[in-house]
């Protein structure tokens, strides 16, 4: 959201929308998927006060829960002259929502175990690159933020690799990462530099021990450090894109 923010300050174009499959902690102002609130049926009003529950917008966010609802939201920030950064918040969400109906669809309970020969899962795979696909073919920029969990796998002589990548399965996660062109990790580290009781923001752009990152355009150092607030760290990406000169 600091993104938009910060395009303003600089006058750079940038306008964000957020596709919301999380109710998030609602403490931050952003343009994204919503509908009418339901206390003041849009006026934005209770009596002569301002509504509490939308603070006066007369709207208020809306979680996407069905496939049906991620196609036409999609589509239509595809076809908005206006909005040309989205925002998939997250991709565990967006994937939990196409799973789920999917589930419905084929009544089972989950594609896990379902004796149904993998047609569950290619179903799901399908639907991720085809709601994925109408924005990817908007000609806009994409960003999905996604959770990160840590993945085991066993080596040969009896040790564990561990390693942080995003929560989806099987070939709709070999998709995601064979569609980005940067696959960066949010992460808290100590500040060795200045104060190495101090913890910082850093974004990491290369894969490191357990963590699953790396950069096709060669844009991003190895850890970009994104300041102390949100307007700091989306400087410091636009920076590193170019859109903005190195102080």
């Amino acid at each position: 959201a600091a993104l938009e923010v910060v395009s303003e300050k600089y006058s750079l174009g940038i306008h964000t929308f957020h596709f919301l499959f999380e109710k998030g902690s609602g403490g931050i102002q952003l343009n994204g998927t919503s509908t009418t609130c339901p206390t003041c049926k849009g006026t934005g009003k209770e009596g002569k006060s301002k509504c509490g529950e939308c603070n006066g917008i007369g709207t208020v966010r809306y979680i996407l829960k069905t496939r049906k609802d991620i196609r036409e939201w999609f589509q239509w920030f595809a076809d908005d002259d206006h909005y040309n950064v989205g925002i998939i918040d997250t991709l565990d969400g967006m994937y939990q929502v196409i799973m789920d109906d999917v589930c419905v669809q084929q009544k089972i309970v989950s594609p896990f175990g379902a004796d149904d020969h993998g047609i569950a899962w290619a179903m799901i795979a399908d639907d991720v690159r085809e709601c994925l696909g109408i924005l990817t073919g908007s000609n806009k920029a994409l960003i999905i933020i996604a959770h990160v969990y840590m993945q085991t796998k066993r080596v040969r002589g009896g040790g564990e690799v561990s390693t942080a990548t995003f929560n989806v399965s099987g070939k709709s996660r070999q998709y995601v990462a064979g569609l980005a062109n940067q696959i960066l990790h949010f992460d808290v580290v100590p500040d060795l530099e200045h104060d190495a009781k101090r913890d910082k923001h850093v974004v990491i752009a290369s894969a490191q021990s357990g963590v699953q990152a790396g950069d096709q355009w060669g844009l991003f150092p190895d850890e970009l450090d994104l300041g102390d607030s949100p307007e700091e760290g989306a400087e410091a990406i636009l920076t590193a894109f170019g859109m903005l000169e190195d102080e």
